[in-house]
């Protein structure tokens, strides 16, 4: 399982997993804050989630320049993913030394964040551990006609998109993915439609001025079934040995898809 579904939403599992350990860690920080009476301790864990959240976004900015001067207002798309976990440290710790002159307890302090820290890491740890996910036995379509077999491809690092043309998100991603695929070809793209036939396709691609290279048709979801996937659009990375790596679940960054590009091909 590589995402969690809460009612309506779906988050992916490292989210849900840094979600998770904000919420203890803030509870912790305002329980121990009235037990031990320190009201400053309560104040520091609101400016150190607000701070840290901005610190670990600022962090991942400023790893691809190019990029975000090119699309400045992609900075604020947060929900895209996107955070550095060096940034978010120093982010609390410039907020913890200015609390500690207002009389900020260390030791209770370093308490509630053990305890954040403690269940993210027993969340991540366990999606890690999990056995690794080969390729699927399986052959698509392509949008020209051509097949794609998963066990007779190049063999080099494959990235696949799940997505389909009822979904927003996926055609707000779709034109940067193209892009991309044309831009690297060190890595294998495959772009598959889920659920819906040729026709419905092709009529989306032709609107929005995409190639149809790239493309393929999953009628049945069989990908999403093999890799145990919920909700579009979910990317998937696979190494060139067709391995599972990382999976993106929601809409994607052009950062991010660049990040995870040089990681498969270094």
């Amino acid at each position: 399982m590589s995402a969690i579904e809460i009612g309506p939403i779906v988050l992916g599992w490292d989210r849900f997993a840094a979600l998770a350990a904000l919420l203890v860690f803030v509870i912790a920080a305002e329980i121990i804050a009235r037990i031990s009476r320190q009201p400053a301790l309560s104040a520091w864990s609101a400016r150190a989630v607000l701070w840290g959240l901005v610190g670990a976004r600022l962090g991942h900015v400023v790893q691809y320049p190019d990029v975000f001067l090119a699309e400045p207002w992609t900075v604020f798309a947060v929900w895209q993913g996107g955070f550095s976990p060096v940034g978010a440290a120093l982010a609390v710790g410039v907020v913890t030394a200015l609390s500690l002159r207002r009389g900020l307890a260390l030791v209770h302090a370093f308490g509630a964040l053990w305890l954040g820290g403690m269940l993210w890491l027993v969340l991540i740890l366990d999606f890690s551990d999990r056995p690794p996910v080969p390729a699927p036995q399986l052959q698509l379509v392509m949008l020209d006609g051509a097949d794609f077999d998963f066990t007779d491809r190049p063999a080099q690092p494959l990235v696949v998109n799940l997505w389909a043309t009822w979904c927003p998100p996926c055609r707000r991603e779709l034109p940067m993915l193209a892009e991309l695929a044309e831009a690297h070809p060190e890595v294998t793209f495959l772009l598959a439609s889920q659920g819906e036939d040729a026709e419905t396709v092709r009529a989306h691609l032709n609107r929005a001025e995409i190639s149809d290279a790239h493309m393929a048709l999953d009628p049945s979801g069989e990908l999403a079934r093999h890799y145990g996937t919920i909700g579009l659009p979910v990317t998937l990375f696979l190494g060139a040995d067709g391995v599972l790596e990382h999976v993106h679940v929601g809409e994607i960054s052009r950062a991010l898809m660049l990040r995870q590009i040089t990681a498969l091909t270094r």
